[in-house]
């Protein structure tokens, strides 16, 4: 407790602690007088604030040295240390009545014991009470920055999922890729016509893909699977022969959730990185699996890589490493590596099935 909250709860609680014993005397005494209840409140109020402001003083201290012990632990050295409190207040409002003149040299014993139980009684009484308000009043905050913080990470992965939806939108709208689509379906109408209708449907399915939005901001993987086979026979138009790939990604691996154009963010770095800047081409793999509780899904290329650190703002992989981080609290990541003449980048998340 610090600052005016913590100032006011001393003052509430000590006041009480003068109150309760005064409003008992005439509850439970009734030829009690005004003057009675005036010196027994006076007498109360003194055994309160010595009491109470030692308790707050000490308890605070002895609850952050008891934090990582056993609760029966806690429990009885709270206890033991809220009757020595009430020990040591009562001596010193004992003290402080013979110093005022309150009482005699004769009276103190009595006075100290006999307060001293009463004392003990209602400190413990107290003291509990403020102990469970603490406690809960603590918890309440923890869930609730709890609870804060989840929502910022959700409005983040939200944004973030946007901003992706937007960058592949832009990419498909981008003049020199839609330009090369659109020039590949034309030179397909004439000697393919099947073919330039299966690539129109594919830049359909692509650009409604990018439009699309999902409350969840996770799509089965057998969706995403789908959007980047085709944008790869997209692109498959416009390089030909160059653009070689595979896609591996077992049936029982169809359900697990993944952020959309997670895969399909790594397929286009490869075939920019990998396939575009090659006279000869090259070959794009992507390729599903479990480890360990993860799902892995890989896409690797024979390019000639290209220098993934530091990744500049805005860049997709650098969008996609924040939104894996957001979606899955910090256990989802990006790997980028050089393996066996390939650059592969991995994105690895929890193995979870999308709960419709």
């Amino acid at each position: 407790m610090k600052g005016l909250r913590g100032l006011w709860l001393v003052i509430l609680v000590n006041t009480a602690g003068a109150v309760i014993p005064t409003v008992s005397l005439q509850l439970f005494t009734p030829g009690a007088t005004s003057h009675d209840l005036w010196v027994h409140f006076r007498f109360s109020l003194v055994y309160s604030y010595c009491i109470g402001s030692l308790a707050f003083y000490v308890m605070e201290r002895v609850a952050v040295r008891l934090h990582c012990r056993s609760r029966a632990f806690s429990v009885a050295a709270l206890l033991i240390t809220l009757v020595a409190v009430a020990v040591i207040g009562s001596l010193a409002a004992n003290l402080f009545f013979l110093a005022a003149g309150w009482s005699t040299k004769s009276e103190f014993a009595p006075e100290f014991f006999g307060g001293g139980r009463i004392a003990i009684f209602l400190t413990l009484l107290i003291g509990a009470a403020v102990t469970i308000f603490e406690t809960l009043s603590h918890r309440l905050k923890a869930v609730t920055q709890e609870l804060q913080t989840r929502q910022l990470a959700e409005e983040r992965a939200r944004q973030l999922a946007t901003e992706a939806r937007l960058s592949s939108l832009e990419s498909r709208i981008h003049p020199h890729f839609l330009f090369n689509t659109l020039n590949s379906i034309t030179a397909l109408i004439r000697e393919d016509p099947r073919a330039a209708e299966r690539t129109v449907e594919r830049l359909a399915s692509l650009l409604r893909y990018s439009l699309d939005t999902n409350t969840r901001g996770l799509v089965p993987l057998r969706q995403e699977t789908h959007i980047v086979q085709d944008y790869l026979e997209i692109e498959k138009t416009r390089f030909g022969d160059r653009l070689r790939y595979t896609v591996e990604t077992p049936d029982a691996l169809a359900d697990f959730d993944v952020p959309p154009l997670s895969v399909q963010t790594l397929v286009e770095n490869s075939i920019k990185h990998g396939i575009a800047v090659r006279r000869q081409g090259g070959e794009v793999r992507f390729a599903a699996r479990l480890d360990d509780g993860h799902l892995v899904l890989e896409v690797s290329d024979d390019g000639p890589g290209f220098d993934a650190a530091p990744l500049r703002r805005g860049h997709g992989l650098e969008n996609l490493q924040e939104r894996l981080t957001a979606l899955f609290d910090g256990d989802g990541r990006l790997q980028i590596a050089r393996r066996d003449g390939r650059t592969v980048a991995s994105v690895i998340l929890p193995a979870r099935k999308l709960v419709i």
